[in-house]
Order: C-alpha cells, then sequence, then structure tokens
C-alpha cells in the first residue's frame, strides 16, 4: 500500500482541483481552486484566500514579466514599439467544431434566455439546464458528475465547477 504516491491523473489538473496561480489581488502566488479550463488548460481559477475569480495566471508566468519590466523610459518606449498584439497560440483553445455550434444553435432555438441561471460556481445544475456564463455566454448543460458540469456553449463544449 503506497500512500503518499500520485498516479499519472492526479498530477493532471481538472477543475475542482487546487493549483497554484498569481492573485492580482492579492499580489502574490498563492494555492486557487480551478473553475474553468478550455481542453488541457486552465482558464479562470478562484482564490482560496480572497475568494476572487479571475483568469489563470501561472506563479512563473508572473515572475518572468517582473523580470522583464523596463526600468528606463527609453526601453519602455522601445519594449512598446515592439509589443503588438500577437495571435493566440495554437494550443489554447482548439476552434469549435461545425457540429458543436450547429447543436448549440438548434438547442437555444426554443430556449427562453431570460430564465437563464447567473452562473457561479455555488449554482446546482441539471441536465438541459440553461446557465449565462460572463465569459462563455448562454450554455445548456449536457451533463453533471461530481460537481462538475459538462456545458455546450457556442464555442463548444466546456466543464465547469458547479454544487460548490
Amino acid at each position: 500500500m503506497t500512500l503518499h504516491r500520485k498516479t499519472a491523473a492526479d498530477a493532471r489538473p481538472s477543475v475542482g482541483r487546487d493549483c497554484d496561480a498569481w492573485c492580482s489581488r492579492c499580489n502574490m502566488a498563492l494555492e486557487h481552486t480551478i473553475i474553468a479550463m478550455v481542453g488541457l488548460e486552465i482558464v479562470r481559477v478562484k482564490c482560496n484566500t480572497c475568494n476572487s475569480e479571475h483568469k489563470y495566471k501561472s506563479a512563473r508566468e508572473a515572475a518572468l514579466g517582473a523580470e522583464r519590466t523596463p526600468t528606463t523610459k527609453a526601453k519602455s518606449k522601445a519594449a512598446t514599439a515592439a509589443s503588438a498584439p500577437r495571435p493566440r497560440s495554437a494550443v489554447s483553445a482548439p476552434p469549435p467544431s461545425n457540429a458543436s455550434r450547429l447543436l448549440w444553435t438548434r438547442s437555444m432555438g426554443d430556449r427562453d434566455r431570460a430564465k437563464a441561471l447567473a452562473y457561479t460556481p455555488a449554482l446546482v445544475a441539471s441536465p438541459g439546464s440553461l446557465i449565462d456564463h460572463k465569459q462563455f455566454g448562454y450554455g445548456i448543460v449536457d451533463a453533471v458528475i461530481d460537481g462538475k458540469s459538462r456545458v455546450l456553449f457556442e464555442d463548444g463544449y466546456k466543464v465547469l465547477v458547479t454544487g460548490r
């Protein structure tokens, strides 16, 4: 019997698990709960210290960003000119499939959006519920398993924390 060994599945991040992330409100790296993921990428987290909900930024990314901060005005101007908006990386989120977009359009056609429930991690969802998410928009709960809900949004399926 091994007590302190993690399997490969335990090491991967998933919705509802804790991770270390940079909290912009506390201004330090703290433990957060993962709220939303797109594929294998963490998108939103909730700080376990101040309970603020924000985009995920790893502590390493925050440290690298602080090291790259220019100290003089000349460096600052050069850095701003060089940092034009870059396209998102292909790894971040796969494009929504036409099949999931078509399914979402058909499912939303006869629904009353005024009756949509506002998403919070405390929301107790059931399959078929219509939810309104601040970032992803309107979605339909497909399945609920162990405090996680699989929701169909216009951009595709996403797994969200529910019932917390």
